[in-house]
């Protein structure tokens, strides 16, 4: 295991794979490569190794990594700590600038202009856990997912943040097929659990509702789609359970729909998923929140894939 311990925007690359005599189809396909440069403070860690010291130059007292972008632990002179967790806070810190340019600790704001400031600044907000990541907002429902992995990986408590291993199974990281059968799944044993008395998962599921699909979810769907979902089954607009089940009904049916809600809806699994993750940003991180916050949940058979890095 390598420990950067000097992650910054300006030291990950992005680049673009050859396209020289690539199909249409292989560069609809290609993705972007990403890498890490400038390994000078890194560290090696041997494979039953998780830490070392010191945390700092050799002599000179100065805490390693560059100003504005360090884990509040080494800015608090902290050094018998598990420093693989280190970079989990660098790698945060620049992608809490998504949708930016600069920092989601600030860029200065009270002295603009000058670079020295600035970079100051900034760490008396990671010092203070000042942060803001209202840049992920514009990316939608993606969006919502990103802050919530990059809230988790800038916790101020290096013991409370996600291992690499956790940032990867984050459903950020999902396909839109894994992320709708999650939702279908999950609706299904919402729907099979007992109501007198209603077991705790449900109970969890419609605190905080209005939050997540508002006062009357009814009226977030567009007409065409919404008259098709009156025509067979009642459901009750201000219930989380219920808008599942409503995604769930269409899913199962969808090829039975007519054309021009198909059309609505968007094809699968995509577009459909798109459909009410853009009405209602955070219904799949909710849905997802309750069912990991339940530990037996979360280790059943069913659903266990979808918590443990053996998962698609």
């Amino acid at each position: 295991m390598i420990v950067d311990r000097n992650i910054k925007p300006q030291n990950i690359l992005i680049s673009k794979p050859n396209n020289s005599g690539a199909s249409a189809r292989s560069l609809a396909t290609s993705q972007y490569r990403m890498l890490i440069s400038d390994f000078g403070l890194c560290r090696k860690l041997e494979s039953d190794q998780t830490s070392f010291l010191p945390t700092v130059h050799s002599g000179g007292g100065m805490a390693a990594g560059t100003v504005g972008w360090r884990a509040p632990e080494i800015l608090r002179g902290e050094v018998k700590l598990d420093e693989a967790i280190l970079d989990i806070s660098s790698g945060g810190t620049p992608n809490s600038g998504v949708g930016g340019d600069g920092s989601g600790y600030g860029n200065g704001i009270l002295r603009p202009g000058n670079i020295r400031m600035e970079r100051f600044e900034r760490e008396v907000n990671i010092l203070q856990n000042v942060k803001n990541l209202d840049r992920s907002e514009p990316l939608g429902e993606e969006g919502t997912e990103a802050g919530d992995l990059i809230t988790m990986m800038l916790d101020p408590d290096p013991k409370e943040r996600p291992d690499t291993t956790a940032c990867l199974i984050h459903p950020f990281f999902w396909t839109p097929a894994r992320r709708l059968g999650f939702l279908q799944e999950r609706s299904d044993r919402f729907q099979i659990m007992c109501r007198a008395p209603r077991e705790p998962q449900l109970v969890a599921l419609e605190t905080g509702a209005p939050d997540v699909v508002g006062p009357d979810w009814h009226k977030r769907l567009d007409k065409v789609f919404d008259d098709n979902l009156g025509k067979f089954v009642k459901y009750d607009s201000r219930s989380v359970q219920d808008l599942l089940r409503a995604l769930r009904n269409k899913k199962h049916h969808y090829q039975d729909l007519p054309d021009n809600v198909k059309r609505s809806l968007g094809v699968l699994p995509e577009g459909f998923l798109s459909y009410f993750t853009k009405r209602f940003l955070r219904l799949f991180l909710h849905v997802y929140g309750v069912v990991s916050a339940d530990p037996l949940r979360r280790n059943d058979a069913m659903f266990r894939s979808y918590f443990d890095s053996g998962g698609d």
